[in-house]
């Protein structure tokens, strides 16, 4: 879970002694132009910072973060650190302004050694479908947003976003709780903001929360969208929806391009990754599908008793009828063959031992032939990976 931003009632740190330590940046648009405003303080140009202040809120009039850093700079001017706080009439709205700008400031100071531009790849992204052209990436930790375009055998970040989540932060359990799932979800469909309230901005991308997952461990809530903000505000704060993902509009905008509403595109939504060398990556992918096939082979064996040790039957709710019904149907099987096709797999966030694999079924025997699309979720527990949901 996400704890209460770290600045909530005190400066995080002054700005010059914040700028101090901001380097060059090369970034454009809305975040770069707000970073190098600071970078201008860096170089105790309070003049040209001021000016770049000014240009950035004319371009962007509803940037509350803007008129934050620029009411700041002239308060540091006059010799009184704490003007802006002394007046304040939301001091939670000003102490998330400061969240936001640490948020901001942290990625384009790491930006250059950061585990993303230097090639590593969250460890949860291990096998893409053919299909599933991006994955949506969402850190928490970070308030970040990350878009990777699947290649076939690895993943290329795209782009990443500032984003707000839920008020209460991570761990949503149940209608009402203003926090955000974490989890393996997938975008379902698209709502024009012209049939939405403002606070969603230009449009939202519904996610499938609750997921199966989810419904197994008795979660409640819905309406968890991927959305803009409303037309007062550029973006909201680090906290601040509730439980949803928010971007400003122009960055929801913008990444409609890279989502599918046909349920090709995953987003992964976790407290925090853990990054990992691609070729980490392609050996969690070789042992992901090696688990798959000897699940597949086991079933074609038609050995009923070796293909049910793939299922936990302590987990996998209503274990002995399904177990059952296998004996019984395999009875008349001649033969079984199954295709595969269309696998994804990801690691499951907070579930360092659990991966949803989902894929194209293709079944054929002497008296059955079906297609079907397949999701499960698979746990390793006592050494051994065992599927806890199928359908």
């Amino acid at each position: 879970m996400v704890v209460k931003m770290r600045f909530a009632n005190v400066l995080m740190v002054t700005l010059l002694s914040l700028a101090a330590h901001v380097q060059t940046l090369a970034e454009t648009g809305y975040e770069g132009e707000v970073i190098s405003s600071i970078d201008s303080i860096k170089k105790v140009d309070f003049n040209h910072s001021l000016q770049s202040l000014e240009n950035l809120v004319d371009k962007y009039p509803n940037s509350k973060l803007g008129y934050l850093v620029m009411g700041d700079l002239l308060a540091a001017r006059a010799g009184s650190m704490d003007l802006v706080e002394r007046y304040a009439d939301d001091p939670l709205q000003l102490a998330g302004l400061r969240d936001e700008l640490y948020f901001r400031w942290q990625t384009q100071r790491e930006r250059e050694r950061s585990p993303a531009a230097q090639g590593l790849l969250p460890a949860n992204l291990i096998a893409s479908s053919p299909t599933e052209r991006y994955v949506l990436a969402a850190d928490a930790s970070h308030s970040r947003l990350y878009v990777f375009e699947n290649t076939g055998t690895s993943y290329y970040l795209v782009k990443d976003y500032f984003m707000t989540i839920g008020k209460e932060g991570m761990g949503k359990n149940k209608e009402g709780d203003l926090r955000t799932p974490e989890g393996v979800y997938f975008v379902t469909s698209y709502l024009d903001g012209e049939g939405l309230p403002e606070r969603y901005g230009p449009g939202a991308f519904p996610i499938n929360y609750p997921n199966e997952y989810d419904k197994k461990l008795r979660r409640t809530g819905y309406g968890i969208w991927i959305h803009g903000t409303e037309p007062e505000n550029y973006n909201r704060v680090p906290l601040a929806s509730d439980g949803c993902l928010s971007l400003s509009n122009d960055e929801f905008l913008e990444i409609q391009q890279f989502i599918s509403t046909d349920g090709t595109t995953p987003v992964i939504i976790s407290s925090g990754f853990k990054w990992i060398a691609p070729e980490a990556k392609l050996g969690n992918s070789k042992s992901a599908l090696a688990v798959l096939e000897q699940w597949q082979s086991d079933w074609e064996s038609l050995n009923t008793s070796k293909y049910l040790n793939h299922y936990s039957p302590d987990q996998l709710d209503g274990f002995e009828q399904f177990a059952a019904h296998k004996y019984r149907v395999n009875k008349y099987k001649k033969f079984i063959e199954i295709d595969l096709n269309n696998v994804s797999i990801y690691g499951y966030p907070g579930k360092e031992n659990m991966m949803v694999v989902s894929f194209d079924q293709d079944y054929r025997s002497n008296n059955h032939r079906s297609v079907t699309q397949k999701r499960q979720y698979w746990k390793k527990q006592n050494g051994r990976w065992q599927i806890i949901f199928e359908g």
